[in-house]
């Protein structure tokens, strides 16, 4: 008799509360010299109270071998407990399982139908690829049983033996299609159930079952079996269009009177998917009046979307961003109801909403739309406004409405936020916001950017407020989001002119920020440090400087302190922007020029090197020793810190004693930047440029060069050094050595017999082989490869 039962076991662990694990380990003592007895019901109560452990942590694999032995035992309980414990403890390493071929092949043939039942459930769950190629007959066999309970377990269990082993889907499939028209309609429903299990993976293969599935449609009235077959043809419709035609009339049917939101959401959600909603076929609502199809579905998945339960409105708003694609002018009039979605308390309803509104945006409701959405940024806990370069600006969070109405840019053209100024902190004394939440955030500006940018910035009809809008997300975003708004407002800026101005405002004031640019410098330009928005407003300050009333004091801004601190390729922008605004400068005073012009260029050139030696250089001095300290600059830095070193000596010359007139450097220097105006081009513009006829590719311009991959260069010559020794003295060491023979005819000869005749025509087939070997080919002749401004500039 063993000692305590599955009960006692788990009455012990509630009594020992405070030992628990002392008293489990004395259990398990106590199973392990139980399921070594022979009595075989001792035994199943082991495995029992084992599997029950296992359940709460405990390894169980020691037993494997033990639990098999169980699976064999003759009766039903015992067996059920094996397969049980089998289930949850066997993986596809365990080594047993090979033991238990035979053993499920012979449960599968019982006559007891309990038997066969637990031996598919149990081959269901711990199927390997090697137990599937062995048992899959046999389960196929069980598909044909007389009980339909036998029938569905076989259907699940075959489906779970092909995705392990896929060559048995040859088999599977014919009597899976003759499942379909089975007399019991569990049966049909479990053979739907698997074919939608593996069409989902390769819908292919099963676009011969469409006409069974159709007429299952048009007949069952089972719900889940009818959700089931409307997502298969989700998926067989793009493979085989002309069943859009065909499904038109039944899921219009059932979108017009069902009542069950999970068959409506499948039936819709299939319409659009296969482009059913564009047949052009009349559809009949609940009420007998005749409508697009399309605007039937848009009008149940209001339905859903207006739903105080979250999960329906989810798929509503899921299912909605998809309709937008196929059919925008309907979705439209629903805009309303999805922008109160975007105040949702759950965040993945916010981030479907966002998907949603992004493609229902029109030029009426853009400016709206991101008002709305940076208000949620503005009004959350990760920003809080302040006054650039001063004291906190406060803000009565609570009067959001106020928030979302103000402009967001007033009649000047000044940006409410750029204006404030802000920094991004966090306000430990309110509650968590949605808001907050770097995903949602990070959502909610590249939303704002896809909706503004779409198709060329074809809903925006005010440039400057666009450009004021990526100003302010750079203050309000709170996520990394530089590297986007950085190519947007270069973007924007270089394809509209009317807009080049208000870009330099903006750059100016970005620019002018000491917290942004300090921020920038002390994180070493990383992720998140705003660095490349700073780099693209320093570019276009110093591209478009023109387009400025011309002053010196940008050069201040283009030249922070902690510049070498930001990434080479910024400081190279940096630095590259004020020679171009200085040179801008220089070339606008010099139409003027005077005494007291003499003396603000020469005032403004000495500011100038005092700002490389002490912001760039690092040496204090501006001296002739400067290219010491150029040197150790980034490759992208120290070209051209050199050439505007280079600009400022030439211009400290030339301006070093007064002049009547204007020195022709000071003139000159700005056609270095000027001379040409580059205008954007498409990725796509060369592939628009036609082909000339006379244009022929293939024929070399010029001689063909030689391919010198496979050649072998000669040794280079030996230095002039090893040349000193005449031929004299270089053979008189030789004549000393062991080896070395003064003559031809002092090499000893000797006959050699060979009575092998197969290895005298070896012998002579070899040196008929060196005797005809091909000449070493002439050395290439020497190439003049033309650069590419020389190309096209011979005379003809």
């Amino acid at each position: 008799m063993f000692e305590k039962t599955l009960s006692d076991l788990i009455q012990g662990l509630r009594a020992n509360k405070r030992n628990e694990t002392e008293y489990i380990q004395r259990s398990l003592s106590e199973i392990q010299h139980e399921v070594q007895q022979s009595d075989m019901r001792q035994k199943s109560v082991a495995v029992d109270k084992l599997n029950y452990l296992h359940m709460l942590g405990y390894d169980m694999n020691w037993a494997s071998f033990n639990v098999v032995e169980v699976m064999a035992s003759s009766r039903f309980g015992e067996k059920r407990a094996g397969y049980l414990a089998a289930e949850q403890s066997f993986h596809q390493e365990t080594d047993v399982l090979m033991l238990t071929t035979n053993l499920i092949r012979k449960d599968l043939a019982s006559s007891n139908v309990m038997e066969i039942s637990v031996a598919l459930n149990g081959l269901a769950q711990v199927a390997t690829a090697d137990l599937a190629q062995d048992l899959l007959d046999d389960v196929l066999a069980a598909m044909g049983h007389s009980r339909p309970y036998i029938r569905k377990r076989a259907l699940v269990c075959a489906c779970r033996l092909v995705i392990k082993y896929p060559e048995g889907l040859r088999e599977f499939v014919p009597l899976l299609k003759d499942r379909l028209d089975d007399a019991d309609p569990t049966v049909v429903a479990s053979a739907v159930g698997v074919v939608c299990e593996l069409a989902h993976a390769n819908p292919q293969n099963y676009l011969p079952l469409a006409p069974k599935l159709y007429r299952l449609l048009t007949t069952s009235s089972n719900t889940w079996m009818l959700i089931k077959i409307v997502k298969l043809f989700a998926w067989l419709t793009p493979i085989e269009p002309r069943l859009a035609k065909k499904l038109h009339g039944p899921l219009s049917h059932l979108v017009s009177t069902t009542a069950a939101m999970s068959l409506l959401y499948e039936c819709i959600n299939t319409a659009v998917v296969g482009g059913i909603i564009d047949v052009q076929l009349p559809a009949v609502d609940s009420v007998g009046r005749e409508m697009d199809f399309a605007e039937l579905c848009a009008r149940k998945l209001q339905l859903f979307y207006e739903s105080r339960d979250h999960n329906l409105r989810y798929v509503g708003l899921v299912t909605l961003a998809q309709f937008q694609k196929r059919r925008p002018e309907l979705v439209a009039a629903h805009y309303d109801t999805v922008l109160r979605c975007l105040d949702d308390p759950d965040m993945s309803i916010r981030m479907r909403a966002i998907e949603a509104i992004s493609g229902m945006t029109t030029r009426k409701t853009l400016v709206g739309t991101v008002k709305r959405l940076m208000s949620q940024l503005i009004l959350s806990n990760t920003v809080a406004l302040q006054q650039a370069n001063a004291k906190p600006y406060t803000m009565d969070y609570s009067e959001s409405n106020d928030l979302q109405t103000m402009p967001l840019i007033d009649a000047s053209g000044t940006s409410m936020v750029t204006a404030q100024g802000s920094i991004v902190s966090q306000r430990g004394d309110a509650d968590p916001d949605v808001a907050d939440n770097p995903e949602y955030r990070l959502a909610v500006v590249e939303a704002i950017i896809s909706m503004c940018s779409h198709q060329t910035y074809t809903n925006l009809t005010d440039f400057e407020w666009y450009v004021a809008t990526l100003a302010d997300l750079v203050y309000i975003a709170g996520v990394d989001v530089d590297e986007r708004l950085s190519e947007r407002f270069l973007d924007v800026t270089v394809r509209v002119r009317q807009v080049r101005a208000f870009s330099l405002q903006m750059a100016r004031r970005l620019l002018s920020n000491t917290h942004l640019v300090e921020q920038a410098a002390s994180v070493g330009g990383q992720k998140g440090s705003n660095a490349l928005m700073l780099g693209t407003a320093a570019y276009l300050l110093g591209e478009y400087c023109e387009l400025q009333p011309a002053s010196p004091d940008d050069t201040r801004l283009l030249l922070p302190a902690g510049l070498t601190k930001l990434p080479a390729d910024q400081q190279g922008m940096f630095v590259l922007a004020a020679h171009k605004v200085y040179a801008n400068w220089l070339g606008h005073v010099s139409e003027y020029w005077n005494a007291d012009t003499w003396e603000q260029v020469r005032s403004v050139s000495t500011h100038m090197q005092q700002l490389l030696s002490e912001r760039i250089l690092g040496n204090g001095t501006f001296n002739g020793s400067v290219a010491s300290q150029i040197a150790l600059l980034p490759l992208q830095t120290s070209s051209r810190v050199r050439l505007l070193v280079e600009s400022l000596k030439l211009v400290s010359v030339t301006t070093s004693n007064m002049t009547e007139t204007a020195p022709p450097a000071c003139l000159e220097l700005k056609a270095l930047f000027k001379a040409y105006e580059l205008n954007p081009v498409s990725a796509v513009a060369q592939g628009k440029v036609p082909v000339p006829d006379t244009l022929d590719l293939d024929t070399f311009i010029g001689d063909a060069i030689p391919d010198t991959t496979s050649k072998v260069m000669p040794p280079p010559s030996p230095p002039p050094k090893q040349r000193t020794m005449s031929a004299r003295q270089r053979k008189e060491p030789k004549a000393n050595g062991p080896y070395y023979l003064p003559s031809v005819d002092d090499i000893p000869v000797v006959e050699l017999k060979l009575d092998n005749k197969h290895k005298k025509s070896k012998k002579k087939s070899r040196r008929s082989k060196h005797k005809h070997r091909s000449p070493s080919p002439p050395p290439p002749a020497p190439v003049d490869i033309a650069g590419d401004e020389d190309i096209g500039s011979t005379s003809k």
